[in-house]
């Protein structure tokens, strides 16, 4: 049965792979994909959809904010074999796999054909023209599917050309590009003045946010697209070689990796490709092969688990002693950090491969049918938010 089961789950990781170039190949003009997470400010939940549009929603009510803005591309080709417009037409909306940042009145998203586009977002409805394109002129030669972080005036992310991007964020200007020269997926971390990504090369690098002067690197022996996360100084991240790692903010120095070595029962079946929770001490780290190990944070010693029978590829997310966890399947579960308790809170139905978010005590999950779900983290009780503008 586990040789069974591994098979299962390394079809499930091919199909995971492959969606970006099937979703975005097999389309008509105007009918892109992606699975874009979402931010939220002041009320308003900014997230793309699957139609390669922009929304703005009311929390409350989920009410739109004025018309989506549409993210379109010119015809051309690369990428995985085919890009968003196949040769289909001149135009065509652009999938969005990348999760918008927000500063102020800006909302930023990055375009799966390789461009950053920033909207002004007024009152209550989101304006149609950018105020800033990057590049103004081509693209970058590249994908973007992480998702982007505003810190210190700048955009930062990364793509699959090898490059790590910080961009003026009022006006767009390159600010500077770091070439590491393999595949980024991930999105960057950020502490302090430094910033922290994983590359396709097996290696999580450490940047200087102001100049993009590399700190350090540390190389595992697996691709790393599961996003990092900081906690007292030392960073956590997983890694396609089935291990999570726990290394020095400061030098890159090894703290720890699970699991130290190859035990029965205590190896992960598959690949850490959603990004780590840390809380109060302790990491909850979701894996492909279904399962949610939760380690020591100091000595990545396994304190217990818990096995959803699905695979994981969203990022789960905190709320108060809550970890809300996703799986590919759509069922929605809560694990209890206190008492190490599972609770099934819904069945969606969906399936789902967006990273979680959460706001006010309410998660928003995003599936591939392209429906926003309002879910509360105790009872389960849900809404649901249609994102297609068609």
């Amino acid at each position: 049965m586990k040789i069974n089961r591994s098979r299962i789950l390394l079809l499930l990781v091919v199909l995971l792979l492959v969606a970006i170039t099937v979703t975005s190949c097999a389309r008509t003009v105007g009918m892109a994909r992606g699975w874009s997470g979402g931010v939220i400010s002041d009320g308003t939940l900014f997230i793309g959809s699957m139609d390669g549009s922009l929304v703005a929603l009311d929390v409350s009510d989920g009410s739109q904010l004025g018309e989506p803005a549409v993210l379109k591309a010119e015809a051309t080709s690369g990428g995985f074999g085919c890009l968003p417009t196949c040769g289909t037409a001149a135009t065509q909306a652009v999938p969005i796999y990348s999760s918008p940042a927000i500063n102020s009145d800006l909302v930023y998203v990055g375009g799966y054909d390789g461009k950053i586009h920033a909207f002004k977002f007024d009152v209550d409805r989101l304006r149609q023209e950018p105020r800033w394109i990057y590049p103004r002129q081509g693209t970058i030669g590249g994908l973007i599917v992480g998702g982007l972080v505003f810190a210190q005036g700048k955009v930062f992310f990364g793509s699959s050309n090898g490059k790590v991007y910080a961009l003026e964020a009022n006006d767009g200007f390159k600010d500077w590009i770091v070439d590491i020269g393999d595949k980024i997926w991930s999105t960057p971390a950020i502490d302090g003045n430094t910033l922290f990504i994983g590359c396709f090369d097996k290696k999580l690098y450490a940047l200087s946010t102001i100049d993009g002067t590399e700190k350090w690197q540390f190389e595992t022996e697996g691709a790393i697209v599961s996003t990092a996360v900081v906690y007292n100084g030392i960073v956590y991240f997983g890694s396609f070689d089935r291990h999570i790692y726990a290394v020095s903010a400061a030098s890159g120095n090894l703290v720890w990796r699970f699991p130290e070595a190859e035990e029965e029962g205590t190896t992960p079946e598959n690949w850490f490709w959603a990004r780590p929770v840390v809380h109060n001490g302790t990491v909850y780290a979701a894996n492909l092969d279904g399962r949610v190990y939760v380690l020591d944070a100091d000595n990545g010693r396994r304190l217990a688990g818990f096995d959803l029978e699905s695979a994981i590829s969203s990022s789960p997310v905190l709320v108060d002693n809550l970890v809300i966890v996703a799986t590919q399947e759509g069922i929605v579960y809560s694990l209890d950090t206190t008492t190490n308790q599972e609770k099934q809170l819904t069945t969606l139905e969906e399936k789902v491969n967006a990273p979680l978010f959460a706001s006010d005590d309410t998660v928003y999950i995003h599936t591939v049918e392209d429906s926003l779900y309002a879910i509360n983290p105790v009872s389960g009780a849900r809404q649901k938010f249609e994102l297609s503008t068609e």
